[in-house]
């Protein structure tokens, strides 16, 4: 008696990494080359098990991304807060490069989100270029550039342009955003504090805005930028501090017991006229609470108190500047004054 063979089911797991290392986004071809007859694509369409979300491509998770949130992915087991951000992002960057076909490059913001970049807008549209001359229909396509000079690596399965490129092409697209200050600052502080470009790199990226339109203002923009904010949260309380005169004395303060040991490191801190401190903390949505994660913090928290005032705030009070309000009342009334 002949067996059945394993060939199917070989197809079925290689569709389903694909569609895993694809943000659960597969176009109709893959899912042809895997078995999946058009028939039956749009069986699991009618059931559900496919929904439909551009020219030939299908995305296998039925929630919607604007459903997408921090507690659906805590179901699906990532820990990080910022994860299902992440997942949008990579997510709208490889919808428009599966819909505009093999010979598309992912350019600009799209790219830093193939690079896996934090710090970009919550939505933006994003821009593919071609390094040869674009396909039949590709012009009228919405997000799609022509950079000069463009080239194409390949990251994570994408042709993505070189990091350098992408992030003076994402900082110009920024310009055009009432938004993209915060966006592009964050941006930058994330590239430089990971240090996911090196010296050269950084100023081959800064070279590339040369006689741009809203170079000028991305010019601006870098020389805000500072490595030692360690996350977006962190770049948007910084800015808001800088908007109302606040400069933090430190970032990323460490602060020793008698032994030496490290006990607590600070997001921003101010050195008051007592010689006491503020310190600014901004917390991401995860919360601290095992009860070993509880007692480091209790213990941390006090090692604070003692040595001057804590505030902390929420990712939210960052972005919408209330950062910078408190802080500046607390200096005003200790009578600090910029070092």
């Amino acid at each position: 008696m002949r067996t059945a063979s394993p060939l199917p089911d070989l197809l079925l797991l290689l569709l389903l990494e694909l569609a895993r290392r694809q943000e659960q986004l597969l176009h109709s071809r893959q899912l042809v080359a895997h078995g999946v007859g058009h028939q039956r694509i749009a069986d699991r369409v009618r059931r559900r098990e496919l929904v439909r979300v551009g020219s030939g491509v299908y995305d296998c998770e039925p929630t919607s991304p604007p459903e997408r949130t921090p507690a659906w992915a805590r179901d699906r087991g990532w820990p990080e807060p910022g994860a299902v951000f992440d997942h949008l992002h990579r997510r709208a960057a490889r919808l428009a490069l599966l819909e505009r076909g093999d010979l598309a490059v992912a350019v600009g913001l799209g790219a830093l989100a193939l690079y896996e970049v934090r710090g970009l807008p919550r939505q933006f549209v994003p821009a593919v270029g071609y390094t040869t001359r674009a396909p039949r229909g590709a012009a009228a396509a919405s997000g799609v550039r022509r950079p000069r000079g463009l080239t194409a690596i390949t990251t994570s399965g994408c042709r993505v342009a070189p990091l350098p490129a992408a992030l003076a092409q994402g900082l110009l697209e920024l310009t055009r955003r009432r938004d993209g200050r915060r966006s592009a600052v964050a941006i930058l502080d994330d590239v430089r504090s990971r240090r996911l470009l090196d010296d050269e790199g950084l100023r081959e990226a800064r070279s590339l805005l040369h006689k741009r339109k809203g170079a000028v203002l991305a010019r601006e923009w870098w020389d805000l930028s500072d490595p030692g904010s360690e996350s977006p949260a962190e770049t948007w309380g910084r800015l808001s501090c800088l908007d109302h005169g606040v400069r933090p004395d430190r970032l990323q303060l460490e602060l020793c017991n008698p032994s030496g040991a490290v006990v607590a490191r600070v997001d921003m801190a101010w050195r008051l006229p007592d010689g006491r401190w503020l310190f600014v903390e901004i917390d991401g949505e995860d919360v601290h609470s095992t009860p070993r994660a509880l007692l480091h913090d209790r213990v941390r928290q006090n090692f604070l108190a003692d040595r001057g005032a804590v505030l902390r705030f929420t990712g939210a009070d960052a972005w919408h500047g209330r950062v910078g309000v408190e802080v500046a009342a607390r200096l005003k009334e200790a009578c600090w004054r910029p070092r």
